[in-house]
């Protein structure tokens, strides 16, 4: 049987046809409405959502929740960017602005309206990740390489002086060349930061 949609009403309809998700809020922090951009959104439908409270639908915490508290409280409408709304049912990774305002109409119900954020900021978030990455793997090829240059002269010349010292002092050069070989076993683990080889993948 062919599942028919009900006709929804001209507010139902300007709503549906935003493109953005758009919530309805009661005091009690359940869903009241949603339009169909908020079903893509959390991939529920209408009638699911209407019985869930938001704070089962956002990540733990979420500063959506205060937000919406705030804006409770205040009055006022309240607008915050770049909140990360995503959880393992949605997806990891989505980036939103938020519009958080008072539904006069309605005392302690508030609108909320998600707008993702476009495919250009996403790829600018990962080029910047990328780039810190790169700055890592150069500073640790950096100080490997400017701390071995002196630790092979310090190891050198307390090995000269190990030849010529008292068996009490060569005592002193060995841990001075123990010391240094252990610099160089901790620097030598820093190189795998700049290792560009394939990762080799096994079974665990």
């Amino acid at each position: 049987m062919e599942f028919r949609r009900p006709v929804p009403t001209d507010g139902e309809a300007i709503l549906n046809a935003l493109p953005n998700p758009v919530l309805l809020v009661a005091p009690d922090g359940r869903i009241v409405d949603a339009n169909i951009a908020a079903e893509s959104f959390f991939e529920i439908s209408t009638q699911f959502l209407r019985r869930q409270s938001l704070k089962e639908l956002v990540p733990f915490g979420s500063p959506l929740l205060a937000l919406i508290e705030q804006v409770r409280a205040s009055g006022s409408p309240v607008n915050e960017y770049k909140v990360d709304l995503g959880t393992p049912r949605i997806g990891g990774d989505r980036q939103v602005d938020l519009h958080v305002a008072p539904l006069t109409e309605r005392p302690g119900h508030i609108v909320v309206m998600l707008q993702e954020r476009t495919i250009a900021d996403k790829m600018d978030r990962q080029l910047t990740h990328r780039s810190a990455a790169r700055s890592v793997i150069a500073l640790a090829a950096m100080l490997a390489h400017e701390i071995k240059n002196p630790l092979s002269g310090i190891r050198g010349a307390a090995q000269l002086l190990e030849q010529q010292a008292s068996s009490e002092d060569r005592l002193l050069t060995r841990l001075i060349c123990d010391e240094a070989d252990r610099i160089v076993t901790l620097v030598d683990r820093m190189e795998v930061f700049g290792d560009d080889r394939p990762v080799a993948r096994g079974p665990v």
